[in-house]
């Protein structure tokens, strides 16, 4: 009987929570849990029923085969290319890096290792995604059009306030970076990564270092066009919205949900998992459950990985993109 994996939380924040039912629910054996907050951890670690590593050099040399990157975004890139250094797998939470330069030391130490990096992109992992994935892969849109993707959040003074949200250094973006990620990553998933980019990216409400709304075009292969908004600036805020429309049919979800299917026969999840538009905690394990059980699969050599470092370093090389077009006025060529 092969033995269950074993893992460690790097982070006591909220999306701990998320990780730690996630584990669980995948039939993985969480051991321990290292924090810059010691008193969290300890607490965290008392609740929970596992150890409580006093440094990060402690839970580097301990028994877990893996361990999920919970920290802020700023720190994601050197500790999962130490996780995977050190022999364990690494699973981390979005962005899986900032810059250009940071993905190419990641992908670099996770060839060079032979460890798996697995970036959290629970909304790969949705029926609805799955099931419009499939469709596009085998045709049934006809020629695609065009993508589209609204992202209308809202993100209070009090979000923002006393912490490493909305800095450059830790959040590296905002709208698009932090809370619009998974949005920009299921479009390049459906229609692949795109070839040009303009964008433009304000700071029209807040007072934080990145911007709030940002706005988009962009040319994907095949010449579809695509059209990306987002903000967590708007009061009254709304479900992710993304719409894929081709020559032969269309669809629009609304977050992990198909709302309408025209000229194709789809069915999507009728629950979402996720309400965090307004309010950032407001998601279920579930999803990411499902992205932990390929991740064990991947690790086992049972499966391929479903969603890879490569493709996370390639969608926030996207938002990158849009950043750059926004500064310079120019067009940005992808790749």
């Amino acid at each position: 009987m092969t033995r269950p994996l074993k893992a460690a939380l790097i982070g006591s924040g909220m999306i701990a929570d998320t990780h730690l039912a996630a584990m669980q629910g995948a039939g993985i054996v969480p051991v321990g849990i290292y924090s810059l907050d010691k008193a969290s951890a300890a607490r965290y670690a008392e609740a929970h029923h596992m150890a409580h590593y006093d440094s990060i050099e402690d839970l580097l040399a301990g028994e877990a085969d893996l361990a999920a990157v919970c920290t802020p975004s700023g720190t994601h890139t050197e500790l999962a290319v130490s996780l995977m250094e050190h022999g364990k797998h690494a699973v981390v939470e979005k962005p899986v890096i900032l810059t250009g330069e940071a993905g190419e030391q990641l992908l670099a130490a996770e060839k060079r290792t032979g460890k798996i990096c697995a970036p959290i992109s629970q909304l790969r992992f949705s029926e609805t995604y799955r099931a419009v994935k499939g469709a596009v892969e085998r045709g049934e849109f006809g020629k695609l059009v065009l993508g589209l993707l609204s992202m209308k959040y809202y993100r209070s003074e009090a979000y923002f306030a006393g912490s490493w949200r909305g800095t450059k250094a830790m959040d590296g973006g905002g709208a698009l970076m932090n809370q619009g990620i998974h949005g920009v990553d299921m479009l390049c998933g459906l229609l692949g990564y795109p070839e040009k980019i303009c964008g433009h990216a304000a700071t029209l409400h807040h007072e934080i270092e990145v911007e709030d709304t940002a706005a988009a075009s962009l040319v994907f292969p095949g010449g579809t066009l695509g059209v990306i908004d987002a903000s967590t600036a708007v009061r009254h805020a709304k479900p992710r919205r993304l719409e894929l429309c081709g020559t032969a049919a269309s669809v629009v979800m609304e977050e992990d949900i198909l709302v309408s299917a025209e000229g194709i026969s789809l069915t999507g999840g009728q629950k979402s998992a996720i309400h965090s538009w307004e309010k950032p905690a407001d998601i279920s394990a579930d999803l990411h459950t499902a992205q932990y059980k390929n991740i064990c699969a991947a690790i086992r050599g049972e499966e391929p990985l479903y969603y890879t470092a490569g493709e996370a370093v390639d969608t926030v090389k996207v938002i990158l993109g849009i950043y750059e077009s926004s500064q310079t006025g120019k067009t940005v060529f992808f790749r």
